[in-house]
């Protein structure tokens, strides 16, 4: 079989999740591992079946070491504008295959990822967006994928995918070249259970982004807009009970060393008065007596 049929093959079995044949054609031709498509941004098997939700195949593709930071040919004709990315695909949108998989809320794929490439979890692609800001927004699946893809595709609304990543340390506050965050994404593209779980992940819901925006003015209806205020409302005063309470228990230690001062002090005090009594008590009684010498002590005759 010539290399670009078996190419073209390979890719129809993974966008069609035949296992099997994958398995057959990789057995005669390992050397189409990463077998990235220059007619579609250098996409590798990986990428498609990330995009594709094909977590089997996914599987097998790392298994036989794709995307695996070894000495190989992957960086000899996988695009990449970065240079800390050996072993790891990257499209000519600066897209790793987790990108993909949370582009297209594809959930087992995107928790395989990030446990296999932990790494790739807060990459930035050629415009600065992270996998978890495009797990915020609701993506038109490209044409040439649309068939396939769009049935086996996971509910634009479907939070998941976020909770996988936060859990393995996706920055919620990111921002992408244009400053905006996961939840200008969010609001943009109507995606309001999204905005709710990045607020209560930490999201600031009154950051801006660099043309003094924040997220709620990107709101696509008003009732989304209402809705978006009504959780930064939430968030306020959450923040301010939270801020609340801590300065409360900052005051309650400093009533507590207070009081051990003060029973100190009162301690050191009585010591005082008890040793200025003594001594009072002995002069009065050195006063009073002549001490043998015949003369009144304590008080002097000036008279000569």
């Amino acid at each position: 079989m010539e290399k670009g049929e078996a190419s073209m093959r390979l890719r129809e079995a993974i966008q069609l999740d035949d296992t099997s044949l994958v398995r057959r054609l990789l057995t005669h031709r390992p050397d189409l591992l990463q077998n990235p498509n220059f007619e579609d941004k250098s996409n590798t098997s990986l990428h498609l079946a990330a995009l594709y939700g094909h977590t089997e195949i996914a599987e097998y593709l790392i298994s036989l070491g794709h995307d695996r930071e070894t000495e190989s040919k992957t960086e000899d004709y996988i695009y990449s504008p970065h240079k800390d990315n050996l072993g790891v695909s990257v499209n000519t949108d600066g897209h790793c295959p987790l990108h993909l998989a949370a582009m297209y809320s594809r959930p087992d794929i995107v928790r395989l990822l990030c446990q296999q490439f932990p790494h790739t979890v807060n990459r930035p692609d050629n415009k600065g967006t992270t996998p978890l800001h495009l797990a915020a927004g609701a993506h038109a699946m490209p044409r040439t994928h649309l068939a396939r893809a769009r049935a086996r595709a996971a509910s634009t609304e479907d939070v998941s995918v976020i909770e996988h990543l936060v859990a393995h340390g996706a920055n919620v506050n990111a921002q992408d070249r244009q400053g905006d965050t996961c939840l200008h994404y969010a609001t943009a593209w109507g995606n309001l259970k999204a905005v709710r779980a990045l607020i209560q992940a930490g999201a600031i819901p009154v950051s801006k982004n660099w043309a003094g925006w924040t997220a709620d003015s990107y709101s696509l209806t008003v009732q989304a807009e209402v809705y978006y205020k009504a959780l930064v409302t939430e968030w306020e005063k959450r923040l301010e009970d939270e801020t609340l309470r801590e300065t409360e228990r900052r005051a309650q230690g400093a009533r507590s060393v207070r009081l051990v001062s003060d029973d100190s002090d009162d301690l050191n005090s009585e010591q005082s008065r008890s040793r200025a009594d003594s001594e009072r008590s002995q002069a009065t009684t050195r006063s009073g007596s002549d001490m043998g010498l015949g003369i009144t002590v304590g008080k002097v005759d000036t008279w000569k």
